[in-house]
C-alpha cells in the first residue's frame, strides 16, 4: 500500500510552528514587566499591571502555548495528541485573568485607589483557576514528551531524530520557571526560543532530505 507524499507545506509546518512558539515565548518573558516580583500589592506591581506591555506579553505567552499544543498534536498520531489542545484550553482562562483583570486592578490603583491591590491574591490564587492552570501545563508537558518520542521513532537514526527533544524538555519546565527571579525567567524564555529554533532547523533538514529523495 502506498501513501501520498507530504506536501511541501506540511513538511514545513513543524518548523513554522516551532519558530512561532519560540518567538512568542521570548516576547512573553522578555517584554513582561516584572514590577510584581516582590509582591502584587506594591506600587511597582500596579505600574507593571497597568502597562500595555503587561497585556501584550501575556497574550504572547498564551499564544505560544496554543501554538505549542498545535505542534505537539502535529507530531504524533497517539491518542495523547489531544493532551496538547486540552492543556492549552485549560491554561487560557488563567492567562485571561492575569492579562486583563490585573491590568484593570493596576490601572485603578494608580488612579488613586491603592486598596484595590488587595484583590490581586484573589485573582491569582483562586483554587479552581490554579488547579486548571496546573493540570493544563502538565497535560502540555505530557503532550510534548509523547510528540518528541513519536518524532524520534519515525526518524531514527541520526540528529533529526532528537530534533524536538530539547524543546520538549524545556517545555516541561514551564511551570517551575514561574518561581524563578526575573532574570531566570528571561533566561528561560531565551532557552525556549533557542530550543525551538534548533527544532525548526533540524526538522526542516529532514524535510529537505526527504524531498531530495523524492
Amino acid at each position: 500500500m502506498s501513501y501520498p507524499k507530504p506536501s511541501p507545506a506540511s513538511r514545513r509546518a513543524p518548523s513554522v510552528l516551532a519558530v512561532t512558539a519560540g518567538a512568542l515565548m521570548a516576547v512573553y518573558l522578555l517584554l513582561r514587566p516584572y514590577g510584581d516580583a516582590d509582591g502584587g500589592d506594591t506600587l511597582a506591581a500596579a505600574e507593571a499591571f497597568s502597562s500595555p506591555l503587561w497585556i501584550v506579553s501575556h497574550l504572547a505567552g498564551a499564544a505560544s502555548l496554543v501554538v505549542l499544543a498545535a505542534l505537539w498534536s502535529l507530531l504524533t498520531t497517539s491518542p495523547l495528541r489531544w493532551a496538547g489542545p486540552v492543556g492549552a484550553a485549560l491554561v487560557l482562562p488563567y492567562y485571561g485573568a492575569e492579562a486583563f483583570a490585573l491590568h484593570e486592578i493596576g490601572s485603578r490603583a494608580l488612579e488613586g485607589d491603592p486598596g484595590v491591590l488587595d484583590l490581586v491574591p484573589a485573582v491569582r490564587d483562586n483554587p479552581t483557576a490554579m488547579a486548571l492552570f496546573a493540570v493544563g501545563l502538565i497535560a502540555l508537558a505530557v503532550a510534548g514528551v509523547v510528540a518528541a518520542l513519536s518524532w524520534r521513532r519515525l526518524h531514527q537514526p541520526g540528529r533529526v531524530a532528537v530534533a524536538f527533544v530539547p524543546l520538549a524538555v524545556i517545555a516541561t519546565l514551564f511551570l517551575p520557571q514561574f518561581f524563578l527571579p526575573p532574570s531566570g525567567r528571561m533566561a528561560y524564555g531565551l532557552a525556549f526560543a533557542v530550543a525551538a529554533v534548533y527544532a525548526a532547523i533540524t526538522a526542516a533538514s529532514a524535510g529537505d532530505a526527504r524531498q531530495g529523495r523524492g
